[in-house]
């Protein structure tokens, strides 16, 4: 499972104060290094950066949060942001010897499917297809699956490659509907269906947002999402119980050849005292 590590993002709170932001405000590099190397460590296989929630100089953080990261860590960077402008800083200052970017994320938007197609093609990046469009982010599964499809046949057919791209069929929070989680689980199981060559990726955590025991449920809903076919997450490396269900669940599901990665992270310490 590719694993996106999603806590370099200003909309964070700890505790309730936004210290994420704050960091990136006052450009504190020491923090975002401990930051980069511990989700490195644990297992990312990317580095989200996301510093959306700034009024004003967007561009210039993703600049140099892209510094920050690729200087610590030897992994690939996820560019999280619906700007355009803060896109490309970040892009132009990735050193591509990292591995391949990716852009998090292109929509069936007009104009913002017109502002990132030409990133993901110049800078040949890997991209999540989020499944909503003009209308808006929509509750019904079935228009979400439409949207998907329309945006796997768009980004093939301007030259993306399959294997490039993700599909985020968007997760709900589960106080929101008893049945949001069962509709995400269906547009996993049916892109995958239809769509071999063609990942899914899902954004786990937002699945409990608002809900007591946040963890318990991202934990759950991880699972049952890789039986459906889940390629990726964007998640929290740092949950060492989390990461230890992925392995073994992977083993399971005869994605983890004669169970080598988890026997593996189990010599590695990875599984005890969990």
């Amino acid at each position: 499972m590719l694993i996106v590590g999603e806590r370099i993002n200003t909309s964070r709170k700890v505790k309730g104060e936004a210290v994420i932001e704050a960091a990136v405000v006052r450009r504190d590099a020491e923090f975002f290094t401990d930051l980069a190397r511990k989700q490195f460590e644990a297992g990312a296989t990317y580095i989200d950066i996301n510093c959306g929630t700034l009024t004003s100089g967007e561009p210039e953080a993703m600049e140099w949060l892209t510094k920050v990261v690729q200087e610590t860590v030897d992994a690939p960077i996820s560019f999280d942001t619906p700007n355009p402008a803060a896109l490309e800083k970040g892009l132009a200052a990735y050193d591509t010897a990292k591995g391949q970017p990716l852009i998090n994320s292109i929509t069936a938007e007009s104009q913002r499917y017109e502002n990132v197609l030409p990133f993901v093609l110049k800078y040949q990046a890997k991209v999540i297809a989020l499944a909503m469009d003009d209308t808006g982010i929509q509750q019904d599964p079935e228009k979400r699956l439409s949207v998907a499809r329309k945006l796997i046949s768009d980004l093939t057919a301007a030259g993306v490659a399959l294997d490039d791209i993700y599909v985020d069929p968007l997760t709900f929070p589960i106080g929101t509907g008893s049945d949001v989680g069962l509709a995400m689980l269906d547009i996993i199981e049916k892109i995958a269906a239809e769509f071999p060559g063609v990942h899914t990726i899902a954004g786990v955590s937002n699945i409990s947002h608002g809900m007591p025991v946040r963890k318990l449920l991202n934990q759950a809903m991880t699972v049952l999402a890789l039986g459906k076919g889940l390629d990726a997450g964007i998640i929290d490396p740092n949950d060492r119980y989390l990461m230890a269900l992925i392995y073994a669940t992977e083993a399971l599901l005869g994605k983890d050849e004669f169970s080598m990665n988890y026997i593996t992270k189990s010599r590695e310490g990875a599984l005890e005292d969990l």
